[in-house]
């Protein structure tokens, strides 16, 4: 019988306290490489972890020739995130708001040879058009025009859902015939290469941060609260997320002045004072309104208010949705992807159960909670990672490389979490290790 440890907590903002759990493993395979006992601690040089994101190999990035400004921002993408240059399509698709489903279908027929079944996710680098009909051109891009998505007014009426909501799919193509879709939305170049520059700043970033879910004075766009304490009571012990609850009036219905933010999930038709608060690379804001997903401007406050200010990605609705809970972020499906290291692209898109009338804007690829941190006293590695998924047991394996030969060393029994878990080798012998979901 071989006696080893390993310890698995869930992390608190700022607390590296760790739990020891005891594994007792019998029969091991003669494979089995447990550490030697007389041989000194040396740090390892790298951890390879189960795939638990898309990635810039899965992305296909589409321009619009009639916008000046989407072959400069594509171009400043592909090369900062290392797209291959085959993985992009240009095309016309003009300078207005809408575009009618007859003139979308030839795009999207395009888009669909041109990407073939390797990609999983599209960025589109051009706000022209924002709308497809009654859809989000997001929506449309991803899923294809298809009336079932939106609904005409009046009368106000649900939409349908996708199968990706809330699932671990990390193939989404594959899995469900859809590419979640996102924006890279802006101006000017200068406002699309800071977009990039907040999305590369914020890989593996793990941003302790703040969080505001706030429950306005607004009732109509505030039927998300019920929601919001959900998630702040499920991961408020992990990050800094507060509520507040202004729904009686009296107070303030914002959030000001406030440093390091890293979600404002709210409901008004304008937010003001966005632009007094500081945001973390990565981080995610959102108003439920009806027409906050128009591009580049809205009768009410546009999405791009929020990435302007600071915010990483963001979400709204550019036809009349009406205030139905499901055509919009599930804040607690959100952050639960989010921390297990997706992308901002998956998560946010499995937070929308019926996301039709829908655009997403930002860097789909932001990923602060991706990848591993990890830290070494001189005897035992800490690795702090969001990519094990709940109640998943893994098996831990050392090699002298990251490329092999890997032997396996123990069983982590239900092992991931729905946020960020902290996993310690003791003494390690070996200079790479590698996680494999069992």
């Amino acid at each position: 019988m071989a006696q080893l440890w390993a310890a698995v907590v869930r992390s608190s903002p700022g607390i590296w306290s760790l739990q020891r759990a005891w594994l007792l493993l019998f029969g091991l395979s003669a494979c089995a490489v447990p550490p030697a006992d007389s041989a000194d601690p040396v740090r390892p040089q790298g951890l390879v972890l189960p795939r638990h994101s898309l990635a810039a190999s899965d992305l296909g990035v589409v321009v619009n020739l009639d916008d000046p400004l989407s072959a400069p921002l594509a171009e400043r993408y592909m090369a900062a995130r290392s797209v291959a240059p085959d993985r992009r399509i240009d095309l016309h698709m003009g300078q207005q708001r809408s575009m009618s489903a007859e003139d979308f279908q030839p795009h999207f027929e395009a888009i669909q040879q041109a990407f073939g079944d390797e990609v999983q996710m599209v960025l589109l680098t051009s706000m022209f058009p924002s709308e497809v009909s009654c859809m989000g051109v997001s929506a449309a891009v991803a899923l294809g025009f298809d009336d079932r998505y939106c609904a005409s007014m009046p009368p106000c009426s649900g939409t349908a859902p996708t199968e990706y909501f809330g699932t671990d799919s990390l193939m989404p193509f594959a899995d469900f015939g859809l590419r979640p879709t996102m924006i890279l939305a802006a101006r000017d170049e200068p406002g699309g290469q800071a977009l990039i520059d907040r999305g590369l700043a914020a890989e593996s970033s793990f941003p302790l941060g703040h969080g505001w879910f706030v429950n306005t004075s607004d009732s109509v766009r505030s039927v998300r609260w019920e929601r919001f304490v959900e998630t702040v009571e499920r991961f408020g012990e992990q990050l800094e997320l507060v509520t507040h609850d202004n729904s009686a009036g009296g107070g303030s219905d914002l959030v000001a002045d406030q440093e390091g933010v890293l979600f404002y999930f709210t409901g008004l038709r304008e937010v003001g004072s966005i632009s007094t608060n500081s945001y973390r690379p990565g981080a995610v804001a959102d108003h439920l309104t009806s027409f906050g997903g128009q591009l580049p401007d809205s009768q009410q406050m546009s999405i791009i208010a929020w990435l302007e200010a600071g915010a990483t990605a963001s979400f709204g609705t550019a036809h009349e949705p009406c205030a139905f809970p499901a055509k919009f972020p599930d804040t607690l499906e959100l952050l639960r992807h989010y921390l297990n290291g997706n992308t901002v692209g998956e998560a946010y898109w499995k937070s929308v159960r019926s996301p039709g009338e829908g655009n997403f804007v930002g860097d789909p690829l932001a990923r602060p909670f991706g990848g591993y941190q990890d830290s070494w006293d001189g005897v035992d590695w800490a690795i702090r990672t969001g990519a094990l998924r709940e109640g998943r047991s893994y098996l831990l394996q050392g090699g002298d490389s990251a490329a092999g030969l890997f032997v396996d060393l123990y069983e982590l029994p239900q092992l991931g979490s729905e946020g960020i878990d902290e996993l310690v080798i003791e003494e390690p012998s070996h200079s790479w290790y590698r996680l494999l979901e069992s």
